[in-house]
């Protein structure tokens, strides 16, 4: 800074604007007196002024000074708006989990296959009326649910399965069937897949049971997989023995009968046994025979 500048600010005890303060309270205004006519032509009238506060003149000047010690120092302040960027905002990063790729496995294909409502299948007199709810586990052609057909013990009285829909899906989609003395649920193996957290998934195996209203439940483990991962970033072989174990917690929690048709068919990894999946996710059509031989058994013991 110049030498020949030199900022100050006054003191509460120095004059303001040509007056000196009153017994330390702010000075009135000073008196003003209405323009003269020979002044009418020579500047606006300024109208009545505003009585101005001796803190308000304070505060004033000493505004005035900061910016003359300021500019004489040549520092030059600007306030611009600022819009946040991504850069101003928190990033969550998760960290990314590694699953294996079984390179020799066939991409699985889910067409879109869906059963619904009663089966029109020849039944006696004192066949088990149950209802169902899954996914391509139960929809596909082959499933266990259509080699039953044969079986007239049992007959399927309403229900939903679609190919490649989750637990939430399926609750959608599916209607009651006060009718059914058994419901068979046989839904998680997609919400595994995509990654939905596992408590969802049980509370919506539990929404459908409710929905449904049969008047008992047999709950279905997760099938094997030879899939380490998905386009998710799930491990489906893991996922599926975390899923069973969850789906049997729950069926015991509630007084609900638990069966895992899938054991003939399970390595110890939780794979599928060699020659019994085409594609690491369905059983093949031999193989669902042994699966529909464990449903009978478990609806009837269930009806019971």
């Amino acid at each position: 800074m110049d030498a020949g500048w030199r900022c100050a600010v006054r003191t509460e005890d120095e004059t303001v604007g040509g007056h000196e303060p009153v017994n330390g309270h702010e000075d009135p205004q000073p008196d003003r007196t209405f323009p003269r006519s020979g002044d009418w032509f020579r500047r606006a009238i300024r109208g009545i002024p505003v009585p101005v506060t001796r803190t308000t003149r304070l505060a004033l000047v000493a505004s005035i000074v900061s910016a003359a010690c300021l500019v004489g120092a040549g520092v030059f302040v600007v306030a611009a708006p600022h819009t946040a960027s991504a850069e101003d905002r928190p990033v969550a990063t998760a960290a990314a989990s590694r699953v294996e790729r079984k390179a020799d496995l066939p991409r699985p294909s889910t067409p879109d296959q869906v059963v619904s409502g009663a089966l029109d299948t020849p039944a006696l007199a004192d066949a088990v009326p149950f209802a169902y709810a899954g996914d391509s586990i139960t929809a596909r052609p082959d499933s266990w649910l259509h080699q039953l057909e044969s079986d007239d013990r049992l007959h399927a009285v309403g229900g939903y399965a679609h190919s490649g829909y989750r637990a939430d899906q399926v609750l959608a989609e599916i209607g009651p069937v006060p009718q059914a003395r058994v419901l068979v649920v046989e839904v998680g193996t997609n919400d595994v897949n995509q990654a939905v957290p596992l408590d969802h998934t049980i509370a919506n195996v539990d929404a459908i049971v409710r929905k449904v209203g049969a008047e008992r439940v047999l709950v279905v483990a997760g099938p094997p997989s030879d899939w380490t991962w998905s386009r998710w970033g799930a491990d489906r072989r893991s996922g599926q023995i975390v899923l069973t174990d969850a789906l049997h917690a729950d069926a015991d929690a509630h007084g609900w009968e638990f069966v895992d048709p899938f054991r003939s068919l399970r390595a110890s990894d939780g794979a599928y046994l060699p020659g019994t999946s085409p594609d690491g996710i369905h059983p093949t059509a031999e193989a669902n025979r042994s699966v529909a031989a464990a449903m009978a058994d478990a609806i009837e013991r269930t009806a019971r």
